[in-house]
């Protein structure tokens, strides 16, 4: 398959050749890139490498089935609506930002990958070859994407209204992946302009993390906002607005062919559609290329405008609230020193932050997808009805999924070697390093949470569910005391992140959903009986402490070293 690719490629070595391009190293950087990604892990290859222990080699036709079947289920957007421009407003829609999500959570990997920098650059490849064999991996890389993505519609398009329009959605869906690869990483190459090396992969995170939970709510959220929707009453035309967004020419473009409109704004989308992607590729090599390198080489240092703040800064600030939390809630020791490095390290590693923060949004959007669930006429009907239920539990028992997340992503890390340190140290036993890692995750992670739930829950039911706030607090700590009792047994951050593992997963899934849930509908059935509320909240507080006894006691025995 990358013979194909490479080959595809050397098609354009006129217009590689006339931008001072040369073509021979072209080739043999995209060869060794297409291979090295072929051996890169993903969800996919992982999980047969862990069973057959062999090297990965073809990771990449894990994401081609993956995305084959996602282009099925995009098929939607051809039975929701009947006008051709809206059908396919509502697909382009959704290939550009599947594209764009990609394009950002492969950034370090692929759209700016700076470490071939240190192989690249000390020999005599000029800028622009360097560019357009980032930008044509780019290209290849979303191109296993889009293409099975799109052979769904292509079949249904044959179908449906013709070969010509077929061949004429194809060609247009390519100009939109040109675009959106290259005005994505025309923004990003804008931004390492502004802003310090460091502070873009602050703000590249977060942007990761408000896609994935704008994803999530949109996969979530949107069938049942639209389910008493006809978006055939939709008037488009009344919304002039929409032709500034690239989509709407290319959905225009296709319907001009389809449908066989040739009026002046028509024709005006097919130009468009054509202009601005080729445009948007001159821009990138012509005017970027040359400080392009030279900012990726400080991406990929060590990023000396960032991190650590200077003695004076901390001399000046007093004794941060870490230390203060630390000091008050654990042991001292080892114990502190835990809550101290664990606090420290999720703070600053972009990893765990992509990982935990979006969890805490997902408890959100789960309560909004239960909200509009049910026969209400409208919002409103909803709103109004919403203290009159018991939904307050489900608030708290689904904050312990965003906990048990904070909890099981301690102990992975990149820089997993490190961990030689914890067996160098003169330690017992491990059992305070543990309970430091849980109380730091805890406090910073789950309390803030709570306390915010907790006071949506107080403004809508009142203070009659405070003492129901204060049962569920104990229990949900001590489900994931629990959880961490049974399954957490290393250092934090002292296992590789590609290593999950692999045996007791079905079990420990199912331990996760069959344990809030239990406790969460025993709670439910005894909610607004204050004394019965009283008696099982001693009972969890006196679990709660019995748990945590048992977790700061753990031996040596009872840790895992692989």
């Amino acid at each position: 398959m990358n013979k194909f690719f490479l080959y595809l490629v050397s098609l354009f070595n006129p217009v590689w050749k006339r931008l001072g391009v040369d073509v021979e190293q072209l080739r043999a950087i995209l060869e060794v890139k297409l291979m090295m990604d072929d051996r890169r892990p993903n969800a996919y290859t992982q999980a047969r490498q862990q069973q057959k222990k062999k090297p990965i080699k073809y990771g990449s036709w894990g994401v081609i089935i993956m995305s084959f079947v996602m282009g099925i289920f995009y098929l939607y957007a051809f039975f929701i609506a009947k006008d051709h421009f809206l059908q396919m407003l509502i697909w382009f829609s959704l290939f550009m930002m599947m594209m764009s999500t990609t394009l950002i959570a492969d950034f370090t990997s692929v759209l700016i990958d700076v470490k071939d920098n240190f192989v690249i650059l000390p020999k005599p490849v000029n800028d622009k070859t360097v560019v357009v064999s980032r930008m044509m991996h780019i290209v290849i890389h979303i191109s296993k994407i889009v293409v099975p993505m799109m052979l769904p519609v292509l079949v249904f398009l044959l179908v449906e209204t013709g070969v010509i329009s077929a061949i004429w959605f194809v060609i247009l869906a390519f100009l939109l992946c040109i675009l959106s690869i290259f005005l994505i990483n025309a923004v990003y190459l804008v931004a390492l302009q502004l802003t310090t090396p460091q502070r873009f992969k602050e703000l590249l995170n977060y942007i990761q993390m408000i896609l994935s939970i704008s994803i999530f709510a949109i996969v979530y959220l949107a069938p049942r906002m639209l389910k008493n929707v006809n978006l055939d009453d939709i008037k488009l035309a009344d919304h002039t607005w929409l032709n500034l967004i690239p989509i709407t020419w290319f959905a225009g473009a296709w319907q001009a062919v389809t449908d066989g409109i040739y009026t002046p704004q028509y024709l005006i989308f097919i130009a468009l559609s054509f202009i601005v992607p080729f445009a948007s590729l001159w821009l990138v090599i012509k005017v970027f290329a040359p400080s392009f390198n030279r900012k990726l080489a400080m991406l990929g240092g060590s990023g000396t405008d960032g991190g650590l703040p200077s003695p004076a800064a901390v001399a000046s600030s007093g004794t941060p609230w870490y230390k203060r939390f630390a000091r008050l809630l654990t042991n001292g020791g080892h114990e502190q020193l835990s809550f101290e490095l664990v606090w420290l390290i999720t703070g600053r590693s972009r990893e765990f932050k992509l990982k935990v923060y979006p969890s805490l949004a997902y408890v959100v959007i789960y309560f909004i997808y239960f909200f509009f669930t049910g026969k209400h006429a409208s919002v409103g009907e909803a709103w109004k009805q919403l203290p009159e239920t018991k939904m307050f539990v489900f608030l708290i028992y689904s904050s312990s999924f965003a906990f048990i997340t904070a909890i099981s992503n301690l102990v992975y890390s990149d820089k997993y070697k490190s961990a030689w340190v914890y067996f160098a140290a003169p330690l017992d036993s491990p059992g305070p390093l543990l309970m430091g890692a849980f109380k730091a995750s805890l406090v910073k992670f789950f309390v803030p949470f709570y306390l915010l739930l907790s006071a949506f829950s107080l403004w809508v039911w009142g203070l009659k569910i405070l003492p129901d706030l204060a049962l569920g607090f104990f229990n949900v700590v001590a489900i994931n005391l629990c959880f961490a009792f049974l399954y957490l047994r290393r250092f934090p951050f002292s296992a590789e992140l590609n290593i999950k593992q692999s045996a007791g997963t079905f079990i420990k899934g199912m331990l996760i959903l069959i344990i809030p849930f239990t406790i969460g509908l025993g709670h439910y059935f005894i909610a607004g009986y204050i004394w019965l509320v009283a008696i099982f909240g001693l009972m969890s507080f006196a679990a709660l402490y019995l748990l945590y006894t048992k977790y700061r006691e753990t031996g040596w025995e009872r840790l895992e070293t692989n």
